[in-house]
């Protein structure tokens, strides 16, 4: 069945667990998740956190992050370990920091300056997905619209209140980065971020054809 098919079974069924569930288990941050050897034991020793959260220190994850901080300003690396400092965030690796899966979405942040707020989120999975042939893209991007547009199930990461997408304004900027997202030259999902963080952010912005970001109004 299809993987969309599967989330809106559960929804229709007001199976609101069950369709966390599956979101997390289908989308292409929970194919990354299940590639760990002992992903499945984490899951059942951790419970959904498993899904998104460092639960048991990985000190090989958390010091290919803190080397980002090494690498020169104007670098894509410098850039996403900068984003991770300003805003807070503990190591990737590190118990409660973000796993390796979620990791992976923040160089998205960085490359499409998009914000880490509810409509930021929403812009970045837009962004993301529409750039993206991997298996369970779209679903992100349908996810996040059932989580914080219809609040038909829960984040794991943060809550959120319905009707973050209609509000005044957001429908255009979620449209613009889903364009940015199809008109990018690189399926920003599939690709290791570390083998290119040392190159300028501005050339790989240049280079995949990234259109400039929506200004407020």
């Amino acid at each position: 069945m299809d993987r969309s098919l599967v989330l809106a079974r559960d929804v229709a069924n007001t199976a609101r667990a069950q369709a966390q569930s599956d979101f997390y288990r289908l989308f292409w941050m929970g194919e990354e998740d299940r590639q760990q050897e002992n992903f499945e034991d984490l899951l059942s020793k951790y419970g959904p956190d498993a899904w998104t959260f460092t639960v048991e220190e990985d000190p090989e994850l958390a010091m290919q992050w803190r080397g980002l901080a090494s690498l020169p300003e104007g670098t894509l690396g410098a850039a996403v370990w900068n984003h991770y400092q300003s805003h807070g965030f503990t190591t990737p690796g590190e118990i409660g920091g973000a796993n390796a899966a979620l990791a992976h979405h923040d160089w998205l942040h960085v490359i499409g300056g998009y914000e880490v707020d509810l409509i930021g989120e929403v812009e970045n999975a837009a962004f993301g997905a529409a750039s993206s042939s991997m298996p369970g893209s779209i679903l992100w991007f349908l996810g996040v619209m059932a989580m914080y547009e219809g609040r038909l199930f829960d984040s794991v990461v943060t809550g959120a209140n319905p009707h973050q997408i209609s509000m005044a304004g957001n429908p255009k900027r979620v449209v613009h980065a889903m364009n940015r997202g199809r008109q990018c030259k690189q399926d920003l999902l599939a690709i290791d971020y570390f083998s290119i963080a040392d190159q300028p952010l501005e050339s790989l912005q240049k280079e995949w054809g990234l259109i400039p970001e929506l200004q407020p109004q």
